[in-house]
Protein backbone atom coordinates (compact mmCIF):
# COMPACT_ATOMS: atom_id res chain seq x y z
CA UNK A 1 0.00 0.00 0.00
CA UNK A 2 2.84 2.36 0.92
CA UNK A 3 4.67 1.54 -2.32
CA UNK A 4 1.53 2.25 -4.32
CA UNK A 5 1.11 5.57 -2.49
CA UNK A 6 4.73 6.51 -3.27
CA UNK A 7 4.26 5.63 -6.93
CA UNK A 8 1.10 7.76 -7.11
CA UNK A 9 2.90 10.66 -5.44
CA UNK A 10 5.87 10.31 -7.81
CA UNK A 11 3.50 10.19 -10.77
CA UNK A 12 1.65 13.34 -9.67
CA UNK A 13 4.69 15.38 -8.63
CA UNK A 14 7.37 14.27 -11.11
CA UNK A 15 6.09 12.38 -14.15
CA UNK A 16 2.88 14.27 -15.00
CA UNK A 17 4.35 17.77 -14.45
CA UNK A 18 7.42 16.76 -16.46
CA UNK A 19 5.26 15.59 -19.38
CA UNK A 20 2.92 18.60 -19.24
CA UNK A 21 5.71 21.18 -18.88
CA UNK A 22 7.75 19.49 -21.63
CA UNK A 23 4.77 19.60 -24.01
CA UNK A 24 4.09 23.25 -23.15
CA UNK A 25 7.75 24.21 -23.57
CA UNK A 26 8.06 22.24 -26.81
CA UNK A 27 5.04 24.07 -28.22
CA UNK A 28 6.48 27.38 -27.09
CA UNK A 29 9.85 26.49 -28.57
CA UNK A 30 8.25 25.31 -31.81
CA UNK A 31 6.19 28.49 -32.01
CA UNK A 32 9.26 30.66 -31.52
CA UNK A 33 11.18 28.57 -34.08
CA UNK A 34 8.35 28.90 -36.62
CA UNK A 35 8.27 32.64 -36.00
CA UNK A 36 12.03 32.84 -36.44
CA UNK A 37 11.85 30.78 -39.66
CA UNK A 38 9.08 33.03 -40.97
CA UNK A 39 11.03 36.19 -40.13
CA UNK A 40 14.24 34.80 -41.65
CA UNK A 41 12.46 33.82 -44.87
CA UNK A 42 10.70 37.20 -45.04
CA UNK A 43 14.00 38.99 -44.52
CA UNK A 44 15.71 36.94 -47.26
CA UNK A 45 12.72 37.56 -49.52
CA UNK A 46 12.92 41.31 -48.93
CA UNK A 47 16.63 41.32 -49.83
CA UNK A 48 16.01 39.32 -53.02
CA UNK A 49 12.94 41.37 -53.91
CA UNK A 50 14.84 44.64 -53.55
CA UNK A 51 17.62 43.41 -55.83
CA UNK A 52 15.26 42.02 -58.53
CA UNK A 53 13.11 45.17 -58.40
CA UNK A 54 16.27 47.24 -58.66
CA UNK A 55 17.44 45.38 -61.79
CA UNK A 56 14.03 45.63 -63.46
CA UNK A 57 13.47 49.24 -62.38
CA UNK A 58 16.88 50.43 -63.53
CA UNK A 59 16.48 48.63 -66.86
CA UNK A 60 13.04 50.17 -67.40
CA UNK A 61 14.33 53.66 -66.70
CA UNK A 62 17.35 53.16 -68.94
CA UNK A 63 15.23 51.85 -71.82
CA UNK A 64 12.65 54.63 -71.44
CA UNK A 65 15.40 57.23 -71.41
CA UNK A 66 17.10 55.77 -74.48
CA UNK A 67 13.79 55.41 -76.33
CA UNK A 68 13.36 59.20 -76.20
CA UNK A 69 16.41 59.71 -78.42
CA UNK A 70 16.10 56.50 -80.39
CA UNK A 71 13.44 57.91 -82.72
CA UNK A 72 16.14 60.18 -84.19
CA UNK A 73 18.46 57.22 -84.78
CA UNK A 74 15.72 54.92 -86.04
CA UNK A 75 16.81 55.06 -89.68
CA UNK A 76 20.58 54.98 -88.96
CA UNK A 77 21.44 51.31 -88.49
CA UNK A 78 25.14 51.87 -87.76
CA UNK A 79 24.57 54.39 -85.03
CA UNK A 80 21.73 52.32 -83.62
CA UNK A 81 23.86 49.16 -83.41
CA UNK A 82 26.70 51.15 -81.88
CA UNK A 83 24.36 52.49 -79.19
CA UNK A 84 22.98 49.04 -78.36
CA UNK A 85 26.49 47.54 -78.21
CA UNK A 86 27.55 50.30 -75.83
CA UNK A 87 24.56 49.55 -73.57
CA UNK A 88 25.39 45.86 -73.42
CA UNK A 89 29.12 46.38 -72.86
CA UNK A 90 28.56 48.73 -69.94
CA UNK A 91 26.18 46.43 -68.05
CA UNK A 92 26.96 42.68 -67.57
CA UNK A 93 23.34 42.01 -66.61
CA UNK A 94 22.26 42.11 -70.26
CA UNK A 95 22.34 39.12 -72.61
CA UNK A 96 21.45 41.30 -75.58
CA UNK A 97 19.85 44.59 -76.71
CA UNK A 98 17.64 44.78 -79.84
CA UNK A 99 15.64 47.13 -82.01
CA UNK A 100 12.13 45.71 -82.55
CA UNK A 101 9.50 46.73 -85.10
CA UNK A 102 5.78 46.98 -84.41
CA UNK A 103 5.28 43.29 -85.24
CA UNK A 104 7.72 42.21 -82.54
CA UNK A 105 10.45 41.26 -85.04
CA UNK A 106 14.06 42.26 -84.34
CA UNK A 107 15.58 44.58 -86.94
CA UNK A 108 19.03 44.98 -85.41
CA UNK A 109 20.87 44.37 -82.20
CA UNK A 110 23.94 43.03 -80.45
CA UNK A 111 23.50 39.47 -81.74
CA UNK A 112 22.92 39.09 -85.48
CA UNK A 113 21.65 35.53 -84.98
CA UNK A 114 18.45 37.02 -83.53
CA UNK A 115 17.81 39.33 -86.48
CA UNK A 116 14.32 38.96 -87.95
CA UNK A 117 13.15 36.82 -85.00
CA UNK A 118 9.91 37.30 -83.16
CA UNK A 119 11.14 38.43 -79.76
CA UNK A 120 7.91 39.95 -78.40
CA UNK A 121 4.43 38.48 -78.23
CA UNK A 122 1.47 40.52 -79.42
CA UNK A 123 -0.10 40.65 -75.95
CA UNK A 124 3.04 42.24 -74.54
CA UNK A 125 3.17 44.70 -77.48
CA UNK A 126 -0.38 45.79 -76.75
CA UNK A 127 0.46 46.39 -73.08
CA UNK A 128 3.43 48.57 -73.98
CA UNK A 129 1.41 50.60 -76.52
CA UNK A 130 -1.43 51.17 -74.04
CA UNK A 131 0.78 52.15 -71.09
CA UNK A 132 3.47 53.88 -73.24
CA UNK A 133 5.91 52.63 -70.60
CA UNK A 134 8.53 49.92 -70.43
CA UNK A 135 7.07 46.49 -69.66
CA UNK A 136 8.41 43.04 -68.76
CA UNK A 137 7.68 40.27 -71.25
CA UNK A 138 5.97 37.21 -69.81
CA UNK A 139 8.09 34.13 -69.22
CA UNK A 140 11.73 33.47 -69.93
CA UNK A 141 13.65 32.46 -73.04
CA UNK A 142 16.87 30.72 -74.08
CA UNK A 143 19.10 32.36 -76.67
CA UNK A 144 21.46 30.62 -79.06
CA UNK A 145 24.33 30.99 -76.59
CA UNK A 146 22.46 28.89 -74.03
CA UNK A 147 21.78 31.83 -71.71
CA UNK A 148 18.42 31.94 -69.93
CA UNK A 149 16.94 35.41 -69.81
CA UNK A 150 13.76 37.43 -69.61
CA UNK A 151 13.05 40.55 -71.64
CA UNK A 152 12.15 44.14 -70.85
CA UNK A 153 11.22 46.52 -73.66
CA UNK A 154 10.09 50.12 -74.00
CA UNK A 155 8.12 51.72 -76.88
CA UNK A 156 9.84 54.25 -79.15
CA UNK A 157 7.39 57.14 -79.45
CA UNK A 158 7.29 59.96 -81.99
CA UNK A 159 6.34 63.55 -81.19
CA UNK A 160 2.66 62.56 -81.35
CA UNK A 161 3.18 59.80 -78.76
CA UNK A 162 2.68 57.06 -81.33
CA UNK A 163 4.82 53.95 -81.12
CA UNK A 164 6.82 53.01 -84.20
CA UNK A 165 9.17 50.47 -82.62
CA UNK A 166 10.59 49.08 -79.40
CA UNK A 167 13.93 48.97 -77.61
CA UNK A 168 14.41 45.57 -75.90
CA UNK A 169 16.95 44.35 -73.33
CA UNK A 170 17.44 40.72 -72.34
CA UNK A 171 18.25 40.24 -68.59
CA UNK A 172 20.63 37.36 -67.85
CA UNK A 173 19.16 34.99 -65.26
CA UNK A 174 22.51 33.32 -64.57
CA UNK A 175 24.04 36.67 -63.62
CA UNK A 176 21.03 37.44 -61.42
CA UNK A 177 21.30 34.03 -59.72
CA UNK A 178 25.00 34.61 -59.05
CA UNK A 179 24.31 37.94 -57.34
CA UNK A 180 21.46 36.46 -55.31
CA UNK A 181 23.75 33.68 -54.08
CA UNK A 182 26.31 36.27 -53.03
CA UNK A 183 23.70 38.28 -51.12
CA UNK A 184 22.46 35.27 -49.10
CA UNK A 185 24.26 31.97 -49.82
CA UNK A 186 22.49 28.60 -49.85
CA UNK A 187 19.00 30.07 -49.77
CA UNK A 188 16.28 28.28 -51.74
CA UNK A 189 13.95 30.41 -53.84
CA UNK A 190 11.58 30.33 -56.82
CA UNK A 191 10.54 33.19 -59.10
CA UNK A 192 7.27 32.75 -61.01
CA UNK A 193 5.08 34.88 -63.22
CA UNK A 194 1.41 35.59 -62.56
CA UNK A 195 0.66 32.65 -64.92
CA UNK A 196 2.75 30.37 -62.67
CA UNK A 197 5.54 30.16 -65.24
CA UNK A 198 8.85 29.46 -63.54
CA UNK A 199 11.43 32.16 -64.30
CA UNK A 200 14.17 31.39 -61.81
CA UNK A 201 15.00 28.68 -59.29
CA UNK A 202 17.91 28.47 -56.88
CA UNK A 203 19.15 25.66 -54.59
CA UNK A 204 15.90 23.74 -55.10
CA UNK A 205 15.47 20.23 -53.68
CA UNK A 206 12.43 17.97 -53.91
CA UNK A 207 10.66 17.86 -50.54
CA UNK A 208 7.01 17.43 -49.63
CA UNK A 209 7.41 19.24 -46.34
CA UNK A 210 8.95 22.44 -47.64
CA UNK A 211 7.34 25.64 -46.39
CA UNK A 212 7.52 28.82 -48.45
CA UNK A 213 7.03 32.53 -47.93
CA UNK A 214 5.67 34.42 -50.94
CA UNK A 215 7.00 37.93 -51.55
CA UNK A 216 5.39 39.92 -54.42
CA UNK A 217 7.63 42.10 -56.60
CA UNK A 218 6.91 45.79 -57.04
CA UNK A 219 8.12 46.31 -60.62
CA UNK A 220 6.32 43.36 -62.19
CA UNK A 221 3.40 41.08 -61.41
CA UNK A 222 5.63 38.21 -60.35
CA UNK A 223 5.93 36.31 -57.08
CA UNK A 224 9.16 35.45 -55.31
CA UNK A 225 8.87 32.34 -53.10
CA UNK A 226 11.54 31.84 -50.43
CA UNK A 227 11.85 28.54 -48.59
CA UNK A 228 11.78 28.63 -44.80
CA UNK A 229 14.84 27.15 -43.06
CA UNK A 230 14.53 23.55 -41.94
CA UNK A 231 13.15 22.99 -38.42
CA UNK A 232 15.63 20.26 -37.49
CA UNK A 233 18.23 22.11 -35.49
CA UNK A 234 20.65 20.48 -33.05
CA UNK A 235 20.80 23.60 -30.88
CA UNK A 236 17.03 23.66 -30.48
CA UNK A 237 16.98 20.00 -29.49
CA UNK A 238 19.79 20.62 -26.98
CA UNK A 239 17.82 23.49 -25.45
CA UNK A 240 14.75 21.27 -25.13
CA UNK A 241 16.72 18.41 -23.57
CA UNK A 242 18.30 20.81 -21.08
CA UNK A 243 14.84 22.06 -20.14
CA UNK A 244 13.61 18.49 -19.64
CA UNK A 245 16.64 17.69 -17.48
CA UNK A 246 16.28 20.72 -15.22
CA UNK A 247 12.51 20.24 -14.99
CA UNK A 248 13.03 16.62 -13.96
CA UNK A 249 15.67 17.69 -11.42
CA UNK A 250 13.39 20.39 -9.98
CA UNK A 251 10.28 18.18 -9.78
CA UNK A 252 12.36 15.38 -8.25
CA UNK A 253 13.60 17.79 -5.59
CA UNK A 254 9.99 18.75 -4.85
CA UNK A 255 9.09 15.06 -4.61
CA UNK A 256 11.98 14.49 -2.20
CA UNK A 257 10.84 17.44 -0.07
CA UNK A 258 7.25 16.16 -0.05
CA UNK A 259 8.39 12.68 0.93
CA UNK A 260 10.53 14.16 3.70
CA UNK A 261 7.52 16.16 4.88
CA UNK A 262 5.37 13.03 4.80
CA UNK A 263 7.96 11.13 6.83
CA UNK A 264 8.11 13.91 9.42
CA UNK A 265 4.31 14.12 9.52
CA UNK A 266 4.11 10.35 9.98
CA UNK A 267 6.73 10.49 12.73
CA UNK A 268 4.81 13.28 14.43
CA UNK A 269 1.58 11.31 14.09
CA UNK A 270 3.25 8.24 15.57
CA UNK A 271 4.65 10.34 18.39
CA UNK A 272 1.21 11.79 19.15
CA UNK A 273 -0.27 8.28 19.02
CA UNK A 274 2.38 6.97 21.41
CA UNK A 275 1.80 9.89 23.78
CA UNK A 276 -1.94 9.31 23.63
CA UNK A 277 -1.48 5.61 24.33
CA UNK A 278 0.83 6.51 27.18
CA UNK A 279 -1.75 8.91 28.61
CA UNK A 280 -4.54 6.37 28.20
CA UNK A 281 -2.43 3.77 29.93
CA UNK A 282 -1.58 6.09 32.79
CA UNK A 283 -5.21 7.17 33.06
CA UNK A 284 -6.38 3.58 33.21
CA UNK A 285 -3.72 2.78 35.77
CA UNK A 286 -4.66 5.84 37.83
CA UNK A 287 -8.36 5.02 37.75
CA UNK A 288 -7.73 1.45 38.94
CA UNK A 289 -5.18 2.22 41.67
CA UNK A 290 -6.00 5.74 42.89
CA UNK A 291 -8.33 4.66 45.69
CA UNK A 292 -5.99 1.88 46.79
CA UNK A 293 -3.23 4.47 47.11
CA UNK A 294 -5.37 7.18 48.71
CA UNK A 295 -6.92 4.95 51.37
CA UNK A 296 -3.59 3.81 52.87
CA UNK A 297 -2.33 7.38 52.66
CA UNK A 298 -5.33 8.58 54.65
CA UNK A 299 -4.65 5.94 57.31
CA UNK A 300 -0.95 6.75 57.42
CA UNK A 301 -1.70 10.46 57.69
CA UNK A 302 -4.07 9.84 60.62
CA UNK A 303 -1.52 7.71 62.45
CA UNK A 304 1.18 10.31 61.90
CA UNK A 305 -1.16 12.91 63.38
CA UNK A 306 -1.53 10.74 66.52
CA UNK A 307 2.24 10.38 66.74
CA UNK A 308 2.60 14.14 66.47
CA UNK A 309 0.35 14.55 69.49
CA UNK A 310 2.04 11.71 71.40
CA UNK A 311 5.64 12.86 70.81
CA UNK A 312 5.87 16.62 71.21
CA UNK A 313 9.69 16.68 71.19
CA UNK A 314 11.12 19.17 68.73
CA UNK A 315 13.25 16.66 66.81
CA UNK A 316 10.33 14.24 66.49
CA UNK A 317 8.06 17.04 65.35
CA UNK A 318 10.58 17.90 62.60
CA UNK A 319 10.61 14.31 61.32
CA UNK A 320 6.81 14.13 61.43
CA UNK A 321 6.51 17.37 59.46
CA UNK A 322 8.79 15.97 56.75
CA UNK A 323 6.70 12.79 56.60
CA UNK A 324 3.45 14.80 56.40
CA UNK A 325 4.91 16.96 53.65
CA UNK A 326 5.89 13.92 51.59
CA UNK A 327 2.46 12.35 52.18
CA UNK A 328 0.84 15.55 50.90
CA UNK A 329 3.13 15.43 47.87
CA UNK A 330 2.15 11.82 47.14
CA UNK A 331 -1.49 12.76 47.56
CA UNK A 332 -1.06 15.67 45.14
CA UNK A 333 0.58 13.44 42.52
CA UNK A 334 -2.19 10.84 42.85
CA UNK A 335 -4.77 13.61 42.44
CA UNK A 336 -3.09 14.74 39.20
CA UNK A 337 -3.14 11.18 37.92
CA UNK A 338 -6.84 10.97 38.74
CA UNK A 339 -7.48 14.14 36.75
CA UNK A 340 -5.33 12.75 33.95
CA UNK A 341 -7.47 9.64 33.85
CA UNK A 342 -10.70 11.67 33.83
CA UNK A 343 -9.82 15.11 32.42
CA UNK A 344 -13.26 16.13 31.20
CA UNK A 345 -15.10 18.66 33.35
CA UNK A 346 -18.21 17.50 35.18
CA UNK A 347 -21.32 19.46 36.20
CA UNK A 348 -20.47 22.69 34.40
CA UNK A 349 -22.07 25.75 35.95
CA UNK A 350 -22.16 29.45 35.16
CA UNK A 351 -19.94 31.67 37.31
CA UNK A 352 -18.69 35.23 37.40
CA UNK A 353 -14.92 35.00 36.95
CA UNK A 354 -14.51 37.89 39.38
CA UNK A 355 -16.22 35.94 42.19
CA UNK A 356 -13.94 32.92 41.65
CA UNK A 357 -10.87 35.16 41.66
CA UNK A 358 -12.16 36.89 44.80
CA UNK A 359 -12.16 33.50 46.56
CA UNK A 360 -8.66 32.75 45.26
CA UNK A 361 -7.20 36.17 46.05
CA UNK A 362 -6.31 35.52 49.72
CA UNK A 363 -4.67 32.20 48.82
CA UNK A 364 -2.59 33.72 46.00
CA UNK A 365 -1.55 36.67 48.18
CA UNK A 366 -0.57 34.23 50.92
CA UNK A 367 1.59 32.36 48.39
CA UNK A 368 3.13 35.69 47.38
CA UNK A 369 4.10 36.45 50.98
CA UNK A 370 5.53 32.95 51.29
CA UNK A 371 7.76 33.59 48.25
CA UNK A 372 8.49 37.17 49.45
CA UNK A 373 6.85 38.68 46.37
CA UNK A 374 3.97 40.99 45.45
CA UNK A 375 0.80 40.59 43.40
CA UNK A 376 -0.94 43.35 41.44
CA UNK A 377 -4.57 42.94 40.36
CA UNK A 378 -6.34 44.48 37.38
CA UNK A 379 -10.00 43.42 37.37
CA UNK A 380 -12.82 44.98 35.36
CA UNK A 381 -15.86 46.24 37.25
CA UNK A 382 -18.58 44.56 35.17
CA UNK A 383 -19.39 40.83 35.62
CA UNK A 384 -17.70 38.28 33.36
CA UNK A 385 -19.85 35.16 33.07
CA UNK A 386 -18.33 31.84 31.97
CA UNK A 387 -19.29 28.17 32.13
CA UNK A 388 -16.86 25.97 34.05
CA UNK A 389 -16.27 23.86 37.14
CA UNK A 390 -15.26 26.16 39.99
CA UNK A 391 -12.82 23.85 41.77
CA UNK A 392 -10.98 22.91 38.59
CA UNK A 393 -10.87 26.54 37.45
CA UNK A 394 -9.42 27.53 40.83
CA UNK A 395 -6.82 24.77 40.50
CA UNK A 396 -5.74 26.06 37.07
CA UNK A 397 -5.36 29.70 38.18
CA UNK A 398 -3.62 28.74 41.41
CA UNK A 399 -1.16 26.36 39.71
CA UNK A 400 -0.36 28.94 37.04
CA UNK A 401 0.20 31.69 39.65
CA UNK A 402 2.41 29.34 41.67
CA UNK A 403 4.51 28.59 38.55
CA UNK A 404 4.95 32.36 38.14
CA UNK A 405 6.14 32.77 41.75
CA UNK A 406 8.61 29.90 41.34
CA UNK A 407 10.03 31.50 38.18
CA UNK A 408 10.80 34.88 39.86
CA UNK A 409 13.25 36.14 42.47
CA UNK A 410 12.58 37.72 45.85
CA UNK A 411 10.87 41.09 45.71
CA UNK A 412 9.60 40.75 42.13
CA UNK A 413 5.98 41.28 41.16
CA UNK A 414 3.31 39.02 39.62
CA UNK A 415 0.50 40.69 37.65
CA UNK A 416 -2.99 39.21 37.19
CA UNK A 417 -5.40 40.83 34.72
CA UNK A 418 -9.09 39.90 34.43
CA UNK A 419 -10.95 41.37 31.43
CA UNK A 420 -13.08 40.47 28.44
CA UNK A 421 -12.25 40.81 24.76
CA UNK A 422 -15.03 40.48 22.17
CA UNK A 423 -16.91 37.32 23.17
CA UNK A 424 -14.25 35.78 25.42
CA UNK A 425 -13.19 36.19 29.04
CA UNK A 426 -9.43 36.65 29.48
CA UNK A 427 -7.17 35.94 32.46
CA UNK A 428 -3.54 37.03 32.04
CA UNK A 429 -0.97 35.85 34.61
CA UNK A 430 2.29 37.72 33.99
CA UNK A 431 5.63 37.10 35.67
CA UNK A 432 9.01 38.77 35.10
CA UNK A 433 11.07 35.66 35.68
CA UNK A 434 13.74 33.95 33.62
CA UNK A 435 11.37 33.14 30.76
CA UNK A 436 11.51 30.26 28.29
CA UNK A 437 13.10 29.79 24.89
CA UNK A 438 11.17 28.71 21.79
CA UNK A 439 12.11 25.07 22.20
CA UNK A 440 10.82 24.99 25.78
CA UNK A 441 7.62 26.85 24.84
CA UNK A 442 6.82 24.14 22.30
CA UNK A 443 6.99 21.45 24.99
CA UNK A 444 5.41 23.02 28.09
CA UNK A 445 2.00 21.50 27.39
CA UNK A 446 3.40 18.05 26.57
CA UNK A 447 2.74 15.35 29.17
CA UNK A 448 5.64 14.39 31.45
CA UNK A 449 7.73 17.40 30.37
CA UNK A 450 9.07 19.47 33.26
CA UNK A 451 11.97 21.80 33.98
CA UNK A 452 11.60 21.38 37.75
CA UNK A 453 13.60 18.91 39.79
CA UNK A 454 10.54 17.57 41.61
CA UNK A 455 7.88 18.16 38.93
CA UNK A 456 5.71 15.45 37.40
CA UNK A 457 5.33 17.16 34.02
CA UNK A 458 1.55 16.85 34.25
CA UNK A 459 0.51 20.23 35.70
CA UNK A 460 0.20 22.36 32.56
CA UNK A 461 -0.91 19.37 30.50
CA UNK A 462 -3.80 18.75 32.92
CA UNK A 463 -4.62 22.48 32.94
CA UNK A 464 -4.80 22.46 29.15
CA UNK A 465 -7.08 19.41 29.12
CA UNK A 466 -9.42 21.00 31.67
CA UNK A 467 -9.55 24.38 29.89
CA UNK A 468 -10.30 22.63 26.59
CA UNK A 469 -13.16 20.79 28.31
CA UNK A 470 -14.57 24.28 29.06
CA UNK A 471 -14.28 25.04 25.29
CA UNK A 472 -11.49 27.48 26.11
CA UNK A 473 -7.78 27.84 25.39
CA UNK A 474 -4.61 28.39 27.38
CA UNK A 475 -1.63 30.00 25.68
CA UNK A 476 1.87 30.81 26.82
CA UNK A 477 4.13 33.60 25.52
CA UNK A 478 7.64 33.96 26.87
CA UNK A 479 11.03 35.51 26.20
CA UNK A 480 14.27 34.59 27.98
CA UNK A 481 15.25 37.05 30.77
CA UNK A 482 12.04 39.07 30.20
CA UNK A 483 9.26 36.90 31.56
CA UNK A 484 6.22 34.79 30.75
CA UNK A 485 2.55 35.56 30.10
CA UNK A 486 -0.05 32.81 30.46
CA UNK A 487 -3.41 33.72 28.89
CA UNK A 488 -6.54 31.72 29.75
CA UNK A 489 -9.48 32.35 27.42
CA UNK A 490 -13.06 31.13 27.98
CA UNK A 491 -16.22 31.84 25.96
CA UNK A 492 -18.54 34.42 27.50
CA UNK A 493 -22.02 33.25 28.47
CA UNK A 494 -24.85 35.53 27.36
CA UNK A 495 -27.56 33.88 29.43
CA UNK A 496 -26.63 34.00 33.12
CA UNK A 497 -28.39 34.06 36.51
Amino acid sequence: MKTRHKFTTYLLIVILPLIILSIIYWRHLDKSIQKERQEQAEWAGSVYRDYIDQVIGETKKKLELLSLSSSVLYMDDNRTEHLMKWIMDTDPRYAGVYWINMDGVSLSGTNKEFYHYYLIEQADINRAIITQRAVVAKGKALNNSGINHFSIFAPILDHEKRAHGFLLAQIRLDHMEKILNILIPDQTLKLKTSDNIRVLGMNETISRHSEWVDVPLSEVDWTLSVKKPDTLNTNNMNVFLMFVFFTFFFTHMIYTAVEELNVRREEKKQKVLIERQKIDFVGTLAASTAHEIKNPLTGIKGLIQLLVEKHPEEQDQFYYSVIMKEIDRINSIVSEFLILGKPMARDLSIFDVRSIIAELRPIIESEARYFNMEVTWHIVKEPIWVQCTKDQFKQIVLNTAKNGFEAMKDGEKLSIRIYHEKDHAKIDIIDIGQGLNEKEIGKVFDPFYTSKKEGTGLGLFVCKRIIESFNGTIQLASKPLIGTTVTISLPLVTKHP
